[in-house]
Formats: structure tokens, sequence, C-alpha cells
């Protein structure tokens, strides 16, 4: 018989064993549910889920309202009345022929019947001075400036996201090169203290305490990496309409290297000036601000109409009086055509909406002309940033495999007695700040391409 100890330790080892192997296949499950997505991809799901660019298709969906109101005011306008009520029954009226009102009618018994009437009126404008058309070409106007507003909206997007998706990068590269300081101090520690053991005249104990105060000056970093990695995914997964219970992965590991072909500065400039949305949105407020001021200087002058009025009235208790100059209104049918003008008269109410009108009219021009001169200098901005961002990068780049190197020969000149711990820290410390430079040049770099981008209203994205 096995010994009870011996079983219930064999039992044990198995129910550990199984346990082991349910967090394993749970972290598996965990892994491979976590989705990886490309910077497209990333935008693409910024797009679809952003509340902002709804509301702007909402805002084209008004400006279209407001263009099928403009248009409808040229369109024949019919009111149509229907009323109905008691009346007294009456037989044989009797006029006065002075008067030509009823004067008495039969002498049967009293009785209270109903009456209906049904009134038509039909109206087509011929003529408004350009009341409608001016409010219709203001309205297509409109229509225009809010698809250049969704446009501008955007490419606004498309920027945060990419801001958000290079600042995750950085941030992980930063906590990758805290690592790569780490191992190159824990390094310089082992051969500290080896030489220390041998009681080497090249090494002191105070070289250990150096080795502390980088070491926490780079955990000190490692956790800013940590914090700016965990609020740029957060921003990105509320930005790209991921549920609270679903993680992702990023495909990419490090901050694009790839270098911009730049066209000269004037290119640039042109594009904006004739592609960039929020001056064209300008524009397109421009004219249909003019054309409301032009509709609102219509509004003094009449408006000239068709009509057609018919009516239809009957009432059976009450025998129909058929006389061309006299009017029955309880029974009867008539329609006629005729035309006219309307024309409203005020004392200054009028005049001050024109004056409204071109007010908000000159307003859009300042606006555009602010616009005019202030994106161009936006455009050289940012052209000279990635010029000098790209320059930067490529230059810490090489400052980087130099420290490396400088690294590695301390090393090796501790290892052999000529070096000093001071060589291998001096060399650690210009490591870490090359690195770090280079990351945020790296990181200025992408960034002052995507705002370049945005500037000329030409955000690259494939959907």
């Amino acid at each position: 018989m096995i010994p009870k100890d011996i079983a219930r330790g064999c039992f044990l080892s198995v129910i550990l064993c199984l346990l082991i192997t349910m967090l394993n296949c749970q972290a598996s499950m965990a892994a491979e549910k976590a989705r990886v997505f490309t910077l497209d991809q990333l935008i693409r799901m910024a797009l679809e889920n952003s509340p902002r660019l709804k509301m702007a298709e909402e805002d084209i969906l008004a400006a279209k309202s407001e263009y099928k109101e403009a248009k409808g005011g040229g369109l024949p306008q019919l009111n149509v009345y229907a009323t109905t009520g008691p009346m007294e029954n009456a037989r044989f009226p009797t006029v006065n022929l002075k008067t030509g009102q009823i004067v008495s009618h039969d002498a049967g018994t009293w009785s209270i019947g109903i009456f209906g009437d049904l009134d038509l009126f039909l109206t087509q404008p011929i003529y408004t001075f350009g009341k409608i058309s001016d409010r219709k070409q203001a309205a297509r106007f409109g229509i225009a400036a809010s698809k250049d507003a969704r446009e501008a909206q955007r490419n606004k997007i498309i920027l945060e996201t990419k801001q958000l998706y290079f600042a995750y990068l950085i941030a992980e590269q930063g906590k990758d090169a805290a690592g790569d300081a780490t191992s190159y101090i824990d390094g310089a520690e082992r051969r500290i203290k080896r030489l220390l053991q041998l009681n080497s005249p090249n090494v002191q104990t105070s070289d250990l305490y150096q080795v502390e105060a980088y070491r926490g000056e780079v955990k000190a970093f490692a956790a800013k990496a940590e914090a700016g990695s965990k609020v740029a995914y957060g921003a990105l997964k509320a930005a790209i309409g991921l549920p609270k219970d679903e993680e992702f992965r990023i495909k990419a590991t490090e901050l694009p290297r790839t270098s911009a072909k730049l066209a000269p500065l004037r290119v640039y400039v042109q594009r904006a000036l004739s592609e960039r949305p929020e001056l064209l949105e300008v524009r397109e407020g421009v004219a249909a601000k003019e054309k409301l001021a032009e509709a609102a200087h219509a509004d003094l002058y009449p408006t000239l109409f068709a009509a057609v009025m018919a009516s239809v009235a009957g009432d059976p208790g009450r025998q129909q009086f058929d006389n061309t100059y006299i009017y029955d209104q309880f029974n009867h049918s008539y329609a006629f055509f005729y035309a006219g003008a309307k024309w409203h008269l005020d004392f200054g109410i009028q005049s001050g909406k024109l004056d409204k009108a071109r007010a908000e009219y000159q307003k859009m021009l300042n606006a555009e002309d602010y616009a005019r001169r202030n994106i161009p200098v936006e455009v050289m901005k940012d052209y000279e940033d990635v010029i000098e961002q790209e320059k930067a990068s490529n230059d810490y780049e090489q400052s980087v495999v130099g420290a490396r190197r400088w690294i590695v020969a301390a090393f090796s000149n501790f290892d052999l007695g000529i070096g000093t711990a001071r060589e291998m820290f001096e060399a650690i410390d210009r490591y870490g700040k090359n690195q770090g430079n280079y990351l945020a040049c790296l990181y200025n770099y992408n960034i002052a391409l995507a705002n370049l981008e945005y500037a000329i209203g030409e955000m690259t994205y494939k959907p």
C-alpha cells in the first residue's frame, strides 16, 4: 500500500499541475484575444467611431434641409380652409332689391341644420427680385461649407490618432531604452564587485554608490515611460471606440524612420491655399453670407405672384339662391385666377436685417483674409520642423551608435585594468542621453510630418 503522506503529495502535485495548465491556457487565450492593429486600422476605427464626425454628418443633413426649405419657397403653396357649423334652415328667401339682403324667409317650422365650407388658395411666386434665388444659392454654399467642415474634422481626427499612436510608440521604446541602460548598469556593477573582491586598486566602494545613483535615475525614467505608455494606450483605446474589457496591441514596435522626400516649400503653400478644408469652408461661408446679404436687400422690394382661389359651400337645409349679384355664403361654388403683388413695408426692421447681413458678410471676408495670411506661416513652420527634426534624429542616431561603442570600449578597458569605473559611467550616461534625444527627435519628426500633412489638407491614410 502507498503511504498516506506519499499519496497526499501525489494528489496535490496533480492538482497543482492542472491549475498551472489551466492558467497557461487562459493566458494563451487572453494573448490570442488581444487584437493587433496597424496605424491605418486605428485611423479607420477612430473615424468610424468618432462622435465629432457623426455630428459633422448631421450638420450636412441640416444644411441640405435648409436648401430644401429655400427651394420650396419658389414652388406653389396651397392653403386649405375647411369650416362647418350649425345654421337655420330656410327654403324661400325674400330679398330687398335695394340692399341685396335677405329680410325674411318661409314661415315654416323653425329648425337648425348644418353647413360646410371648403376654401382653397393656391399661390405661385412669379418674380421676387432675388428673395428666393439668393437664399437657394446661399443654402448651396452652406452645404459645401458643411462638407468642408466634415473634411476638416476628419483630418483633425487622423492627426490626433497619429499623435496618440506615436506617443504610445515612443513610450514603449523608452521602456526598452531604460531596460538597455539597466543592463549596462548591472554589467558595470558586476565588474566593480568582482574587482572589489580581488582588492583591485582600480575600484573603490564609492563606485557602487554611483551605480545606485545611476540605477535610480534609470528607474525614474522607466516609471515615467510606463506612465506615458498607459496614458497613451488608454487615450488611443478611447479614440478608436474599443470596449473597456477588450485589449489590443500595435503591430509596430518602433517609431517610423522613413525619410520624407519634401517638395519645395511653395508647393506645399499652394496646396494648402487650394485644398485646406478650413480655408475652403471659409470661402464657401463668404459666398453664402454674400448671397444672404443680397437676399436681405431683395426683401425691400415687392413679390409678384399669381394665384388661384376656389370655394365650395353647401347647406342641405337651405335653398340655393343662384344670382350673380348676390353672394350666398352657405351654398356656392366658384374658382378664379388672379395676379398680384405683395410688398411688406416697415420702419427700420428690414434695413436693420440688411445691415446685420452685410456685417456678417464682412466678418467672413475678414476671416478668409486671416486664414489666407496665417496658413502659409503654419505650413512654413511645419515644413522647417520636418527638416530640422529629420536632421537631428539622423545625427542622434549616429551618436547612439558611437555611445554604444564607447560603452563596449569602456567595459573592455575596465576588464583589462586600464580603465576606470568613471569612464564606464560616463559612457553609460552619454548613451542614455543620446538614446533619449534620438527618440525625442524621431518622435518630433513624425509629429512634424503629420502636422505638415494636416496643414496642407492631405492627411495620408489608406482605408
